[in-house]
């Protein structure tokens, strides 16, 4: 399959809560806004999104708020902590450097979803031939 974008969309009734934390804390930019929907993206029109919707006859199920985690790159994960904390936001796992080439930290959503925000570091040997994609070859071991 070939596909332009892959937009992940949390069913949830937190709307407001989500919105908040999306936009007022961590600080994400407005893609969509409706009642209904809502679309968030770090950074310029076109760029990767999450989306949020109130259940559906569609979709009627709302996230259990378990088994998922997205993951956020930022310039300094050491620095967006520290900020995210100042804001109120609870972190759940301090910043620790990851053996597959990351340096990271994690919050939880409103809605239960886990969101893994990190800076590229070098990559361990034991994970650097895992390397695929040439979006994240800055991780090869060094």
């Amino acid at each position: 399959m070939q596909s332009n974008t892959v937009i992940p969309i949390v069913s949830t009734t937190k709307m407001r809560e989500t919105r908040s934390f999306y936009l007022d804390q961590l600080g994400l930019q407005i893609s969509f806004d409706h009642e209904m929907y809502l679309g968030v993206r770090a950074g310029k029109a076109g760029s990767c999104e999450l989306g949020f919707m109130q259940p559906d006859a569609e979709h009627p199920e709302e996230f259990a708020g378990k088994g998922i985690c997205f993951a956020i790159v930022v310039d300094n994960a050491d620095r967006e902590c520290e900020r995210l904390r100042q804001a109120g936001v609870t972190i759940v796992q301090e910043p620790a450097d990851m053996p597959w080439g990351a340096r990271a930290f994690a919050v939880v959503d409103p809605n239960g979803v886990t969101l893994s925000i990190s800076h590229a570091i070098p990559a361990s040997v034991e994970y650097a031939d895992c390397i695929q994609s040439v979006s994240y070859t800055h991780l090869r071991a060094h």
